[in-house]
């Protein structure tokens, strides 16, 4: 996935304080044969992924080294059925749970900043 080719419009920020996240993958609304990449600060964790209502899930666990911003750039493989290619990510932060909705085109990618809380 060519990420930098494309406007990247970050949508929304995540606050989590856990040391491991787990992100759910599913198609946001209609099942129209959306497929998409999602990178994670420059590395593939989904590569080519359909999106339906069976959720795809990947747990991210969190490290000394892992800075305290991380960036999730939602890339869409094609448009479905039903342009443009939409989809929800749902993390798990031990108990909490955030619902983020994102919709990417073949000219732009949707992004999503986790960010570190800090503790006090």
């Amino acid at each position: 996935a060519d990420v930098n080719k494309r406007t990247i419009a970050t949508t929304q920020s995540v606050f989590y304080q856990t040391d491991s996240l787990v992100l759910t993958l599913y198609d946001n609304g209609y099942v129209d044969g959306d497929t998409v990449s999602v990178v994670m600060n420059g590395e593939v964790i989904f590569s080519k992924q359909g999106l339906s209502t069976k959720a795809v899930s990947k747990t991210i666990h969190i490290t000394k080294e892992t800075p305290d911003t991380i960036k999730l750039v939602m890339y869409a493989e094609n448009l479905g059925s039903i342009p443009p290619n939409t989809g929800l990510l749902v993390v798990h932060d031990g108990e909490a749970v955030y619902d983020v909705r994102f919709s990417a085109d073949l000219k732009s990618n949707a992004a999503i900043n986790l960010t570190r809380k800090k503790k006090e």
